[in-house]
């Protein structure tokens, strides 16, 4: 018996199937973002994750039973791609077709993935098969919105797959916390730390969660946690539907300031360190946010919002 603990890695939560001849690069590309996003090897693809000698239906079964999610990226090719027996989807034996068969069967949240301009296939053009896999919701994934694109992806996978809540790199924090400090100078705004006695903290506390609508065409229910124990603000802020780590928390004015850390990806250029700013207060029942997405090299207009107690 094959000892599958050496075949796939066991922290996998996501499957990407594709045809290497149709997504590979989209694919590949992918699996790099998502593996910033939700940890270092949490994405399961056959290139990557099946050892050579390998039995490929039991690696595949055993990896789909893993994993919280499914992604089957559909490029223009993958419904009519064909060698010399003719359409490979009609072949029980295509590894795709086996792939999606047992997703499906598996009962796994299953997404499909449109690429490079390919149209969900209809029910009819699937093998019987593989059709229920035109009754789930598809997400387009392309190079012009790719940020905007992958964001509504992870917002979507976080319905089931955990993300690591963990402080930022260290890349490129000495000079984005510098830039942010002069920022929050700039627009005449002091941060204090939390003193003993301050009144008011404990009207923030709890579990939070707000409509947020971004500047690129998103909108995304957000979450927000904070905590207070002996005297210090801790807690986590979603941004893009991912939890973060507070840091540079400070108190003051009845109103809780701090700064948020993520990473945005434009085309094939490396990962850019983004910091959001946060400034939040109690009005009435709800919570009123401002948040300031702040870039390498500009700052965003920003963005007021109410959130309500959960």
């Amino acid at each position: 018996m094959q000892d599958l603990s050496a075949l796939c890695r066991p922290m996998s939560k996501v499957f990407i199937s594709y045809r290497r001849d149709d997504s590979a690069g989209f694919a590949g590309r992918l699996a790099d973002a998502l593996e910033r996003r939700f940890g270092a090897d949490s994405v399961f693809r056959d290139v990557d994750d099946i050892a050579a000698g390998a039995d490929f239906g039991v690696v595949i079964e055993q990896a789909l039973q893993q994993v919280q999610a499914v992604l089957v990226v559909i490029g223009t090719r993958w419904l009519d791609a064909r060698d010399g027996r003719g359409r490979r989807l009609d072949d029980p034996g295509d590894y795709v077709r086996r792939e999606v068969e047992l997703a499906l069967a598996s009962g796994k949240p299953l997404i499909p993935v449109l690429v490079g301009g390919a149209t969900m296939p209809a029910a009819e053009a699937l093998p019987a098969t593989l059709r229920g896999l035109a009754n789930r919701n598809a997400l387009a994934l392309g190079d012009a919105g790719w940020v905007a694109d992958l964001a509504r992806l992870e917002a979507a996978l976080v319905q089931w797959v955990a993300p690591p809540v963990s402080p930022a790199p260290v890349r490129g924090r000495r000079a984005l916390a510098a830039a942010i400090a002069a920022l929050v100078l700039a627009l005449g705004g002091g941060w204090w730390w939390l003193r003993d006695g301050d009144g008011g903290l404990q009207a923030i506390v709890g579990a939070w969660s707000a409509e947020v609508a971004y500047p690129w065409n998103l909108t995304l229910r957000e979450h927000y946690v904070f905590t207070l124990e002996d005297g210090r603000i801790g807690g986590s802020a979603s941004f893009l539907g991912v939890p973060r780590a507070l840091e540079a928390v400070a108190w003051g004015d009845g109103r809780l300031r701090f700064l948020t850390r993520s990473e945005t990806v434009s085309g094939n250029e490396p990962p850019r360190e983004m910091g959001q700013l946060y400034e939040v207060w109690r009005e009435g029942e709800t919570l009123r946010v401002r948040l300031q997405i702040r870039r390498s090299h500009s700052v965003d207009a920003a963005l007021e919002f109410t959130a309500q107690r959960q």
